[in-house]
């Protein structure tokens, strides 16, 4: 049986990798297709171009938004530089960091277990993730949603790892260097969005209400945690510009309507995670790995059940909750991507605490046989071959690549430049971007109407007096 099993681990670490490459890499070929998006990408800097990049920054913190350090990242974007290659780098760098920041998270949760089978699991849950994910250019290609929702994501799990570490340090030195990161992370990743802020403060909140009732401790790196996350909270709800987000709704601002709308989405979408996906049958291939780790390595998973489980909801809940409050509509697709990324970590993580739970009780329902073990495996590969087969994310990247729409639509773009930077007139006539990689391009482009805000901004920064898209019918010339 011991054989059997090593032998299943070291196949099945390599399998899980081979399933992390089968999305990443077709995505990472599609960044060499990215370009800046008119909705917002070309806002932002034109308006630095007006008004200087701190004098930016400023505006949309007063007028628009308290989404801090996204107003940052955003005033800060490739074209800045006058960078369309950039775009198509940004990308890359998102998604390896995504992935390297699963692969740390497990890394510190497991720590007796193999790199490769670190990277493996990080593959599963990037596979997962890919195949079921709400929008994959809200995620990973459109800069004004990432930097928003899948950029903090990434910073709060490293926050996480930084934290576990900075208990294993011995010396002063590593931990006030530890610290300082930290704080940092809690100050991005709660400057980012609304979802992002209220996870990190329930993270917080939970670990200071565990660390005082099981072990009795307050320690200077709580206090200091603390500190930033309520210095961070008090700079995001201050922004005047918070204001121009709330009451676009008559249902923003009602909380039993928000939380009753969060709590609801969130069952319709966690039962399409759980039954539609091969979640489930990867659960129980964790608990075989589960119940090969001592007492010891399943430290970290040694917390009540019930708080565990109440954390993952409330998490959840409360990154669906902003967009109910604030303007009383459903959450955008870069939302559920957020919430879907913590609910697949969470899930995991859920179901170490209960098995460590059983397990430390002696109730052990966790015996598989060699012939268990053949049945999980062939479930497992036809539930992944299925799902991988009948996702219609992996069957728009692979498309997008293959059928060459992600190509036509790189030339159709740079077309587009070069109209508008050789063009002497200072109005400009642009065609539609018949070539859309849905994959890549989030599908909102410039108007007929030159007055649109996307119209104004581009015009802006190419420098033109007005930009209007043609008539898909051609009546204009």
């Amino acid at each position: 049986m011991n054989r059997f099993y090593r032998k299943y681990r070291s196949v099945g670490n390599w399998v899980n990798v081979f399933l992390m490459l089968s999305v990443l890499i077709p995505l990472l070929a599609l960044s060499y297709y990215n370009h800046p998006s008119p909705a917002d990408d070309f806002c932002y800097i034109d308006t630095v171009f007006k008004v200087g990049w701190l004098e930016a920054m400023n505006l949309y913190y007063t007028e628009w938004t308290g989404r801090y350090f996204g107003i940052f990242l955003n005033h800060s974007n490739p074209l800045l530089f006058h960078s369309i290659i950039g775009f198509k780098v940004l990308p890359i760098i998102l998604l390896l960091t995504t992935v390297f920041s699963l692969y740390s998270l497990f890394r510190h949760l497991t720590p007796t277990l193999s790199r490769v089978a670190h990277i493996g699991f990080a593959g599963v849950v990037f596979f997962l993730y890919v195949i079921k994910m709400a929008s994959m250019a809200e995620a990973f290609y459109w800069m004004a949603g990432f930097v928003t929702f899948t950029v903090p994501s990434v910073l709060t799990l490293f926050w996480i790892v930084i934290v576990l570490r900075w208990y294993r340090q011995d010396t002063q030195p590593a931990k006030i260097l530890l610290g300082v990161l930290a704080a940092f992370l809690v100050f991005a990743s709660m400057g980012s969005s609304e979802p992002n802020l209220l996870t990190m403060m329930l993270l917080i909140g939970a670990w200071w209400v565990y660390r005082l009732i099981y072990h009795r401790k307050v320690d200077g790196f709580m206090i200091a945690m603390l500190v930033a996350a309520l210095f961070s909270a008090y700079v995001f709800f201050t922004a005047p510009g918070n204001d121009a987000r709330i009451g676009t709704n008559p249902l923003g601002g009602n909380i039993p309507f928000s939380v009753i709308s969060s709590f609801k989405k969130l069952a319709f979408l966690s039962f399409d995670w759980l039954f539609r996906t091969p979640l489930l049958f990867f659960s129980t291939a964790w608990l075989v790995v589960l119940s090969r780790l001592s007492t010891g390595a399943r430290n970290y998973f040694s917390i009540p059940v019930w708080y565990a489980v109440l954390l993952f909801i409330g998490v959840l809940a409360a990154q669906l909750f902003p967009n109910y409050y604030g303007v009383g509509i459903e959450p955008a697709p870069r939302v559920i991507n957020c919430v879907f990324f913590f609910f697949l970590i969470g899930w995991f993580y859920i179901v170490g605490v209960i098995f460590h739970y059983f397990k430390n009780r002696k109730i052990d329902y966790f015996h598989f046989t060699v012939t268990r073990y053949g049945a999980l495996y062939a479930v497992l590969i036809i539930s992944i071959t299925l799902s991988f087969y009948r996702s219609a994310n992996v069957r728009l990247i692979y498309s997008d690549l293959i059928r060459g729409t992600a190509a036509a639509f790189d030339k159709e773009m740079y077309n587009r430049y070069k109209t508008l930077e050789t063009s002497k007139e200072n109005t400009v006539y642009l065609p539609p971007i018949y070539s859309k990689p849905l994959s890549i391009f989030v599908d909102d482009d410039i108007k007929t109407n030159p007055d649109h805000w996307w119209n104004k901004c581009m015009a802006g920064y190419f420098g033109k007096g007005v930009i209007i898209m043609k008539d898909t019918k051609g009546g204009q010339q």
